[in-house]
């Protein structure tokens, strides 16, 4: 069964074969559970979203007609119900935290040093992000940390090409200018500090 694709998988469960259910869960359940936990940021909700992903999607699979790849599917059916989720308890917007994310600042040829200046500010990092409008944080999630194309991001969000191209750039760019307004303040406190060391 693990030479199964899913799409072999899903032909299975239709005709009854629960342990293909299974093991179609298994292969998922990490990544659906981390692409919830990062909408919403609290591990309890994360799991019983994970479940209610999996019960739907036992009960959509007839609606699944094999016109995209599977995990796109699937990946569409799990942001559909985290905004539905979110909707209905009307909290704040969830933070995509892209703590393992490369490349945000130019491309994904980030060099060593970025790379690393980047670990070193993770909690920075992660605040910033969590400040970014949610049309922009979902959209560098998926780019950068999943590595999705463009094109697999619209199947996923059922946005337009030319929308995730501007706001993949919008939010870089927000990210840009909150980096450097935080290194810019970083700095200035540290020239208050030493002046005021010399001073003394």
């Amino acid at each position: 069964m693990e030479q199964s694709t899913d799409e072999q998988l899903v032909e299975q469960i239709r005709q009854g074969d629960e342990e293909a259910y299974r093991f179609l869960i298994e292969r998922h359940k990490t990544y659906i559970y981390t692409l919830i936990y990062r909408m919403v940021s609290h591990r309890e909700t994360a799991e019983d979203l994970t479940q209610d992903v999996f019960i739907k999607l036992y009960r959509s699979l007839a609606q699944y007609r094999g016109d995209a790849k599977f995990t796109t599917w699937l990946y569409r059916l799990t942001t559909n119900i985290v905004t539905d989720y979110r909707r209905a308890q009307r909290r704040r917007p969830y933070e995509a935290i892209l703590d393992k994310m490369k490349g945000w600042l130019s491309n994904r040829q980030e060099e060593p040093e970025a790379v690393a200046l980047l670990k070193e500010e993770q909690q920075t990092v992660q605040h910033l992000l969590s400040e970014l409008p949610d049309k922009y944080r979902l959209i560098i999630y998926l780019y950068h940390y999943k590595q999705l194309s463009y094109q697999e991001i619209s199947n996923v969000t059922q946005l337009p090409l030319k929308t995730i191209e501007t706001r993949l750039y919008r939010g870089k760019s927000l990210l840009k200018q909150k980096w450097q307004e935080v290194r810019n303040l970083e700095q200035t406190t540290s020239e208050r500090a030493a002046a005021s060391t010399i001073l003394k």
